[in-house]
């Protein structure tokens, strides 16, 4: 990696934001973290969006779902990954656009995997894990 991409962490959880920022700190990428809808939006709309976009689907208020189709809508060209353990989502539509899907559990290896393949431009079809 030539120059540190940012990383954008979207999750309700304090915890786990900021578990995979040290993570992904570690890895060598550059990260920022959102907690809300208005922030995950705030960083996306900025003159240098991340490069990739870390969602979990369980927010508050307003739904992961919701936020997801915004920002299809909205900024389709950020890469994302759905990083959940609401499961019975993975064959909706808006999912199913996502650069990938991870099951959210104690071991991050499937994720750190699936943000390495989405950010090396990896995509035969979607890589779904």
């Amino acid at each position: 990696m030539s120059k540190p991409v940012t990383i954008l962490i979207a999750d309700p959880n304090p915890f786990v934001r900021s578990f995979l920022s040290r993570e992904l700190t570690a890895a060598g990428y550059h990260t920022a973290e959102a907690g809300t809808c208005k922030e995950i939006f705030n960083h996306l709309k900025t003159a240098n969006p991340p490069a990739l976009l870390i969602l979990e689907l369980d927010f508050p208020i307003i739904s992961g779902m919701n936020i997801l189709q915004r920002i299809q809508n909205l900024i389709p060209t950020v890469p994302h990954i759905i990083y959940t353990h609401l499961t019975e989502y993975e064959n909706s539509l808006e999912v199913k656009k996502a650069d990938a899907f991870v099951e959210k559990n104690d071991d991050p290896d499937e994720l750190f995997q699936a943000i390495d393949a989405v950010l090396a431009g990896y995509q035969p079809d979607k890589v779904f894990l």
